[in-house]
């Protein structure tokens, strides 16, 4: 950590997360059935604050995707259809990311200083993410809480570790896509029709929570004693 506000920045990530996954786990458990028929209700005044913590995730996970492209590596390449996707999906979004950055020449300092601390936000972002994604499927069974888990006990071991960055970026897709999902689609047609990307995104948050309380406890920051509940 570099300094004071870095450390701030990566327990409010961590606080990001298990709030997020307290609210995935709360939705899944009271308004999931296995078989029930999609429903459609009007939006109340909790599920508007549910709205807002999962669109602090979603952004969130941009920064984790602007982080992803900042530190992407060519040379890790393996294969050339992964390096056209990439192309695609990454690089070609490079020049615009740029220039919201403000990474162009300039005689300004102070200009750049605030563009700078973004970028170093970018990537903290994205470490912790990749960090999560990577130790998932070690996350010990005794703390995981997906609702519709079916192993005994709980896993998270068959999740597979990306190991590519065409690997990473599909994984954070996955990520982005499932959030927005969750905020505008019926939770009984994600469980049954898009239980792996689901699960998995369940468990990144949890693995989260997890790792940045455990890291947290290093700079001398209790772990948080609050639950989120439906009323």
């Amino acid at each position: 950590m570099q300094n004071r506000a870095d450390v701030y920045e990566f327990v409010s990530i961590g606080e990001l997360a298990e709030t997020t996954t307290q609210l995935l786990s709360l939705n899944l458990h009271y308004r999931t059935k296995v078989g029930a028929q999609p429903q459609s209700q009007p939006q109340s005044g909790i599920e508007q604050v549910e709205q807002f913590v999962l669109q602090r995730a979603r952004d969130y996970l941009a920064s984790v995707r602007e982080g992803f492209v900042l530190s992407v590596r060519t040379s890790k390449l393996s294969d050339q259809r992964e390096l056209r996707y990439l192309l695609d999906r990454v690089l070609t979004d490079w020049s615009l990311l740029s220039e919201e950055l403000g990474l162009e020449h300039s005689s300004d300092a102070a200009a750049v200083e605030p563009e700078v601390e973004k970028v170093r936000s970018q990537l903290l972002a994205f470490g912790m993410a990749a960090v999560a994604l990577g130790y998932l499927p070690k996350l010990p069974s005794k703390r995981v809480t997906f609702p519709h888990s079916y192993s005994n006990p709980p896993t998270y071991a068959d999740i597979s570790v990306p190991d590519t960055p065409g690997e990473m970026l599909w994984r954070i897709e996955e990520l982005e896509e499932m959030i927005w999902q969750f905020m505008a689609e019926d939770l009984n047609a994600l469980v049954q029709r898009r239980y792996g990307p689901l699960r998995r995104t369940y468990g990144f948050f949890e693995a989260s929570a997890w790792l940045a309380n455990e890291q947290a406890k290093r700079f001398g920051i209790q772990e948080r004693k609050s639950s989120l509940t439906l009323l």
